[in-house]
């Protein structure tokens, strides 16, 4: 019995063994796919105890800058524009002076007109008008120390209230900043205190000086009008009108 069997011929097998090999790699590569778990770096780790770390390191950071910004907050208190205006009329004060000058110029031309050293060549009317201009001199330096103490009063009145004012904001203070704002304007009304007493002194030393100069040429012109008045030689007394012997009893 002959048994019947077809044999490929190699032309059809050259043909399918490509595509059974294709088939065959996809099939493993699908299985592997389907088998296989996440890589390593698309896994997601969750550190419970470096989340909680980070947290707290913000909650640090926002606090700190919470802080900074309270310390640099700003006073909300502030005079400095009163104060720099007040300064700035006490000043104006001193250059308005009307009687003894304020300036090294202005007394160097009242001494060498009013408060002369060397009165040898000056007439008796020259003394006079000095004499004048001097008593006007007083009497004006007098008028500018009591119109200087009367607009320091009135400087003053406001003094007060922003000393309060700075007070009270250095308390209240909510910052490095603020507080050191508030001592500032402390300072400012200190240093305007001490710039009203500067300028009454100043005034009462021109009032000072001026007495003393005036004191010491209204002598030197009164000795030298009595030289000029007794300079001239004294002539001798005239001789008497009568005759004393013949009514001269024996």
């Amino acid at each position: 019995m002959s048994t019947l069997f077809s044999t490929p011929s190699p032309r059809r097998s050259r043909r399918t063994r490509p595509l059974r090999t294709l088939m065959f790699g996809l099939a493993l590569s699908g299985a592997g796919a389907l088998g296989a778990g996440p890589a390593p770096a698309q896994q997601v780790v969750f550190d419970p105890r470096n989340h909680v770390e980070n947290a707290l390191q913000t909650a640090r950071q926002l606090e700190s800058l919470a802080n900074e910004a309270r310390s640099l907050a700003a006073s909300p208190y502030s005079h400095l524009t009163q104060n720099s205006q007040t300064l700035r009329d006490m000043a104006e004060l001193t250059r308005t002076a009307r009687g003894l000058a304020a300036s090294v110029g202005g007394l160097e031309r009242q001494f060498r007109d009013f408060y002369p050293g060397d009165l040898s060549g000056a007439d008796l009317n020259r003394l006079l008008a000095q004499g004048g201009a001097r008593a006007e001199t007083a009497r004006r330096t007098a008028e500018d120390v009591a119109r200087i103490a009367a607009e320091l009063d009135r400087l003053g009145q406001g003094r007060e209230r922003r000393l309060s004012g700075a007070l009270a904001a250095s308390e209240g203070a909510a910052g490095q900043t603020a507080a050191v704002q508030s001592t500032n304007q402390l300072l400012a009304v200190l240093a305007e205190d001490l710039a009203a007493l500067r300028t009454l002194m100043l005034a009462q030393s021109r009032l000072m000086a001026e007495a003393a100069a005036r004191e010491a040429a209204d002598r030197a012109a009164g000795d030298a009008t009595r030289r000029r008045r007794w300079s001239g030689g004294a002539a001798p007394p005239p001789s008497p009108n009568f005759e004393p012997l013949p009514n001269a009893r024996d």
